[in-house]
């Protein structure tokens, strides 16, 4: 009967490869915190916890904080009562979604290595592989249209950050991507950016030089559930709520209301007792699901990678941090091959 011996936190820098800006962010360097659990006989597991403050509240310092915090009353739990374990994080770090998604990552690794099995077995191991797409930021449209090009052998779906200053911009970037990548999917995300009438005007626009979208996700302010239902009834694309869908019981307001067509699900904001939750409700109500990430390492990649593959839950897939980070030799439980990723 392995008990919780220890839980230690340290911050991780990772570079990003091109400046990662979106309507809501510019990114340089991405700082995660990586959880360490270990038992009393020697297994450890890891997690990982990669804040967006605009979404949940929280940076690196105060996550770091939070988890420091908890480590006190955790310590000597039963490793087997993994999920009494998320119970207690939640109670003792009530809003602190990324947090307690860190400790969540690493409780569930370290439970599924003490019985040496894959997450993914542990979550239903419904397949092996998923597939990704790749995301290009607010860059240049000439920059843009490099990176679509250079994308199109390998990615089948691109998705396109949009909601930077001038919507004229914003409009040639999508338009670059096209062309340098004709036959790819594309998706466009406006991370909050648009009034609900300028977002279907943006998205006629798009119609208007022939260019098909395979969604629009979160275009408009993260309370605004009823713009969301605007946009979704005005729009021929599926609407997706990211930022709108936090953890549960925000997935529950967007439910009832019918705002959306689909909801992006991120361990940084749901970890995986939430994710699964939302799974549930999202299968019971007919809406579509998205698994996406927050410029996490390959450590919190590689437990989205095997939630995905073990519950065969989503229709969409946006995890594609750790090659928009630079290689940084930290441990990976799943391979990546192009845009698929097996576990």
């Amino acid at each position: 009967m392995p008990t919780i011996k220890s839980i230690e936190a340290r911050i991780v820098e990772i570079p990003q490869k091109v400046v990662f800006e979106t309507a809501r962010s510019r990114t340089e360097v991405s700082r995660a915190i990586h959880v360490a659990i270990t038992a009393d006989d020697g297994a450890a597991g890891l997690g990982e916890a990669t804040p967006a403050e605009y979404v949940t509240g929280e940076n690196t310092e105060s996550v770091l904080d939070s988890v420091q915090r908890a480590a006190e009353e955790l310590r000597g739990r039963d490793v087997r009562r993994w999920r009494a374990f998320c119970e207690d994080a939640r109670r003792l770090l009530p809003g602190k979604l990324t947090a307690c998604a860190g400790l969540e990552i690493a409780i569930v690794d370290l439970f599924c290595r003490t019985r040496s099995m894959k997450m993914a077995e542990f979550f239903g191991g419904v397949q092996d592989s998923v597939v990704s797409d790749l995301t290009i930021p607010i860059v240049p449209p000439s920059q843009a249209y490099e990176l679509a090009r250079e994308a199109a052998p390998v990615y089948r779906s691109l998705k396109i950050k949009v909601g930077g200053p001038d919507r004229t911009e914003d409009l040639e970037r999508v338009r670059q991507i096209h062309l340098g990548a004709p036959r790819a999917r594309l998706r466009i995300d406006a991370n909050q950016a648009f009034e609900p009438d300028d977002a279907i005007v943006f998205v006629r626009k798009l119609e208007d030089l022939g260019i098909p979208l395979e969604l629009v996700e979160q275009p408009v302010a993260k309370e605004d559930v009823q713009g969301l239902r605007y946009c979704r009834e005005r729009i021929g694309p599926p609407v997706f709520a990211d930022e709108s869908a936090r953890d549960p019981a925000s997935v529950m307001a967007l439910l009832k209301a019918e705002a959306v067509d689909g909801v992006n699900i991120k361990l940084m904001k749901s970890g995986f007792t939430g994710a699964l939750d939302i799974i549930a409700m999202c299968r019971a109500a007919g809406v579509q699901l998205m698994l996406g990430c927050m410029l996490e390492s390959p450590v919190g990649i590689g437990a989205a990678v095997h939630l995905a593959c073990g519950t065969g839950a989503f229709s969409f897939l946006d995890l594609d941090a750790d090659v928009l980070g630079k290689p940084t030799g930290l441990p990976q439980n799943y391979t990546r091959e192009g845009e698929t990723l097996r576990v």
